[in-house]
């Protein structure tokens, strides 16, 4: 074997990509060899999938969006993926998404690496979105090529079943006891994320309805985008998250801009009530050198912000190493990225996974998705059987009748 790896770490310097971050370029032993990074990209198609149900933050409010699911083929090999590429812009054109993608069009899959790894780095000023979602793609395709799970690739053993996690995004009280109950309606009650939005009043309504409706059992998270703003010292904030705590919520992401230090200090004064970094982790590659232990006891790893799957991997294996638990976030994603996310939650173990199917976002995806590696049990677990890439299998002409665009570069 290490003289195998040591004929394909060469064969991979006269391609010019040793060095490179991304996990396939240290994959050995496949029955392809590394034939398949000599496959050329001879398609790429974009789906414009558009969702008009809004969606309420502290900082604003999504009335529409609009994904882009797109199609990476290497002859009759392919990958998906899916970015939420634009909010509040039903006449959106994905002007830079085409002329981004379209230098990919007739590389070889390593020379596609090559180019995405060398983007992939401090300081890069390309968008995490794109990055990443194109990491998907090649990820996908490139398990595809070589009959390996993207899983696999990556080096991610986990195989054990992960809940999913209920999002509700709304600040109208009576609407959020309407999703508290849909949550118990779809069986996943047992863990819930609600968006807090700054306003001690409101959000102590809305956690107090939440907790009236799916009792004291259920696992409680909010996230509030660093909207706790009016404090002058720990001792202040610390308060407030108490006051919450004491009422029912088990855990919080971003409940302020803190500093390292004020978050390691912060997570101590609150005691078991769990601090959720995510703004510090984003992208992965940053996340790696600066997230540091005690920030606290879980770490939400967000989709559309890693920008990089390989490093997603690496991250989450630094903070299982420190004794905290992993989560994996949402970007409000309804396609094929629901999937490939949920196969990461289980690899790294995570404590849930927020990248689920929507019932009402996902209605007309799901009626083109002819199968998938994932799925959710009775019990609102998710888990995983694996297959070549991230497995999912499309109907592109139901697809393309459902799309507000179709592009085929």
């Amino acid at each position: 074997m290490k003289t195998n790896r040591r004929n394909f770490i060469k064969s991979m310097s006269a391609l010019g990509i040793a060095g490179a971050t991304y996990p396939l370029l240290s994959a050995c032993g496949s029955k392809n060899g590394t034939e398949y990074l000599n496959e050329k990209i001879t398609k790429i198609e974009l789906f414009r999938y558009d969702i008009n149900i809004p969606r309420y933050f502290s900082w604003g409010t999504w009335h529409n969006r609009q994904h882009l699911f797109i199609k990476i083929s290497a002859g009759d090999f392919y990958g998906w993926t899916e970015t939420p590429a634009s909010k509040n812009n039903p006449d959106f054109k994905p002007t830079d998404w085409v002329n981004y993608l379209k230098q990919f069009k007739g590389l070889t899959l390593g020379e596609s690496q090559k180019l995405l790894a060398s983007e992939q780095v401090l300081g890069s000023k390309r968008s995490l979105k794109m990055l990443e979602s194109l990491d998907m793609g090649l990820l996908d395709l490139s398990g595809r090529l070589q009959n390996k799970s993207a899983v696999e690739l990556l080096g991610l053993t986990g195989q054990n079943p992960v809940p999913g996690l209920y999002c509700i995004l709304d600040k109208d009280e009576k609407k959020v006891r309407e999703e508290a109950e849909k949550s118990i309606e779809q069986n996943l009650g047992h863990h819930l994320k609600f968006k807090m939005y700054g306003d001690e009043k409101i959000d102590m309504k809305l956690l107090k309805t939440i907790r009236d409706v799916l009792g004291n059992d259920a696992v409680v998270i909010s996230d509030v985008n660093k909207g706790y703003k009016k404090w002058q010292s720990l001792d202040e904030l610390k308060s407030i998250l108490n006051r919450f705590k004491d009422n029912g919520l088990d855990a919080i992401e971003d409940p302020a801009n803190l500093k390292t230090n004020q978050w390691i200090e912060l997570q101590k004064m609150v005691g078991d009530l769990s601090l959720i970094p995510d703004a510090p982790m984003r992208p992965a590659w940053k996340g790696i050198k600066t997230m540091k232990p005690g920030m606290g006891h879980i770490y939400n790893l967000h989709p559309s912000t890693m920008g990089s799957f390989t490093h997603t991997a690496q991250l989450a294996k630094k903070v299982k190493e420190i004794g905290a638990k992993v989560m994996i976030g949402d970007d409000s994603l309804v396609g094929p990225a629901c999937s490939a996310w949920q196969q990461i939650a289980i690899g790294v173990d995570a404590t849930w996974v927020e990248a689920i199917e929507k019932k009402e976002d996902s209605k007309l995806y799901l009626e083109c998705l002819q199968s998938t590696a994932t799925k959710k049990e009775a019990n609102g677990y998710y888990s995983f059987k694996p297959k070549p890439g991230f497995g999912l299998e499309l109907d592109t002409k139901r697809l393309k009748k459902v799309s507000e665009l179709y592009i085929e570069l």
